[in-house]
């Protein structure tokens, strides 16, 4: 003990500071619970708030690699599990409540218990952080390096899990903070965006352990100055990424143009929408809009998810008014829309094209993914309603149905996705991987408020456009409508005089494509989630690692 407390005056001699304690040790036995309810409420609300700030529509991407940095330093200090399992649970429930908060416009209730959900299971990764930092803190540099590399990884396996757990709900990954940040992005196109997100907890994880190291512990080797070996390490890392970047830039002059494209954005409110008595005069809306933007230079006009109050197959005088409307424009009209079964009472949601001339196709795709308790209710969940209320029973979709729009003597293969579907990466690798030569996202976010919804929505689409280097073009209903070229960069928005996306007409932007990617294939389209394979097996290492306990220096 007197070695102890000579080791310690002299390392406060040494800085002129008083000794901050050792993370590694428990607190005092009388005031261990106020200290560590203390400190985790604190480490707690400092997380939720960068977690929350790093995500659409605040964009503040660099609280992304210092957002878990709170919660990490106070798991060295080994908190009861009692206190562990209220700041775990309440942090995550606060930061995904908050970062869903659109969603009460539709259901307070359902935006409560999802943010439950989503809750729980990243809790279930902060109690594999709980069992393992402490015990890599005192590793050597080699083993403490890939134990953070395990921990990453688990947290890319639970995102994966969320792609089909309860459902699936993949919403709002941690790579969506760097929408904005192409320099980033780019490793998506080899990892997915689940590489991203590795990233940005593997960096917070260095600067943890740097912090402990230099605030904490007081530790300081001459050689590294006021750095250490792990936040060299992390820094590396995203210089790797910087280098990727440099080294993907497109050649000049590469861009190719494909077509131009105008966008109606009708923007009628839900409650309205689907209101009986105001289906004609909602239909008059969409054509009256249409004929104005139709005025503008463009190949295709784009309608958003649902554009019509009737289905447009399935009920012959509604694709009777819109093939009139297409033949008067002269133009196709590349849509969202509806289609009816009179037989099966079978509805499907998904995209139409309806060309001058030709009609509606009679190819046409249908959404595989739909939304739980707004087009269908799960079967062990019969008892509750649908909160939307449209259509009868929906059906999915069972393949990719690109569409083929031929603009200019050249046939463009057109990969859609409707409502939510851009949020699943697999659904948009599938469309690649099948020939689709750009996306097409029909949606109508309405529903959520002119809130952060619609932004945080089409941050998705970024990451869906650099994963398979494929251009997406959006229309909303009211929001957010513009185009993103092959590597994230979003290079149109329509926005108003006021510089809001929610607002009733239109605009027009011209898509172009790399020569690089035209007739090839992102290494992640081509070989799909093999990242998440690998960071499981880390996060199994890691696991080891954390089991065997250091021999500790007497």
């Amino acid at each position: 003990m007197l070695n102890r407390f000579n080791m310690k005056q002299s390392s406060a001699g040494e800085f002129g500071v008083p000794y901050l304690g050792n993370l590694e040790s428990e607190p005092p036995e009388g005031g261990a619970l106020s200290y560590s309810k203390c400190w985790g409420l604190i480490a707690g609300l400092l997380s939720a708030l960068f977690w929350i700030l790093s995500i659409p529509p605040f964009d503040f991407a660099e609280a992304a690699y210092i957002a878990f940095v709170p919660l990490l330093l106070w798991f060295y200090t080994k908190p009861t599990w009692r206190i562990f399992w209220l700041v775990a649970i309440g942090t995550a429930w606060v930061s995904w409540f908050v970062i869903l908060i659109w969603l009460r416009h539709v259901t307070w209730f359902g935006t409560i218990i999802l943010s439950g959900i989503l809750a729980v299971i990243c809790a279930a990764w902060l109690f594999f952080v709980r069992c393992i930092l402490p015990q890599l803190a005192t590793r050597n540099i080699f083993l403490r390096i890939l134990g953070f590399a395990g921990i990453a990884g688990a947290w890319v396996v639970v995102e994966w899990s969320r792609t089909w757990l309860l459902w699936g709900f993949p919403w709002a990954p941690l790579a969506l903070s760097q929408w904005e940040r192409p320099v980033v992005l780019q490793i998506a196109a080899w990892s997915g965006a689940y590489g991203v997100s590795f990233l940005l907890i593997f960096f917070n994880l260095c600067v943890a352990q740097t912090l402990r190291h230099r605030f904490v512990l007081r530790e300081r080797k001459r050689w590294m100055g006021w750095f250490s070996p792990d936040l060299y390490v992390g820094m590396g890392a995203l210089g790797f990424c910087i280098y990727i970047f440099f080294s993907v830039l497109p050649h000049p002059d590469s861009a190719e143009r494909m077509f131009t494209a105008a966008v109606v954005q009708p923007y009628i409110k839900p409650e309205l929408k689907w209101d009986m008595d105001r289906e004609l005069e909602n239909l008059e809306i969409l054509e009256r809009q249409t004929r104005l933007v139709s005025s503008l230079e463009s190949d295709v006009i784009l309608w958003p998810e649902a554009a019509t109050p009737w289905p447009v197959m399935g009920t012959p005088q509604m694709q009777v008014r819109v093939e009139r409307l297409v033949n008067e424009i002269e133009k196709p009209i590349l849509m969202g829309n509806l289609a009816e079964d009179r037989v099966t009472k079978e509805w499907r949601n998904g995209a139409f094209l309806v060309e001058p001339g030709a009609g509606l196709s009679s190819d046409f795709y249908t959404k595989r993914e739909l939304v739980p308790f707004g087009e269908y209710v799960p079967p062990m969940l019969g008892f509750i309603d649908k909160f939307v209320p449209v259509g009868g029973r929906f059906i999915p979709g069972d393949n990719v149905g690109l569409m083929n729009l031929t603009v200019g003597g050249s046939v463009y293969r057109i990969g859609s996705l409707i409502c939510y579907e851009d949020v699943f990466s697999k659904l948009a690798r599938e469309s690649a991987r099948g020939g689709a030569d750009l996306f097409f996202v029909a949606t109508n976010n309405a529903w959520y408020g002119e809130e952060g919804g619609a932004e945080q929505h089409a941050a998705h689409s970024v990451l869906r456009a650099v994963e398979n280097r494929r251009p997406v073009m959006r229309a909303g209903n009211g929001g957010w409508s513009g185009w993103i070229d092959s590597y994230g960069t979003v290079r149109d928005l329509l926005v108003d005089a006021e510089g809001t996306v929610y607002f009733r007409g239109g605009g027009a932007y011209t898509i172009f494509q790399f020569r690089e990617w035209s007739h090839q294939q992102s290494y992640y389209t081509r070989h799909g989630d093999w990242f998440v394979a690998l960071s499981g097996g880390l996060a199994v290492l890691s696991l080891l690692l954390g089991l065997c306990r250091p021999k500790h220096r007497s």
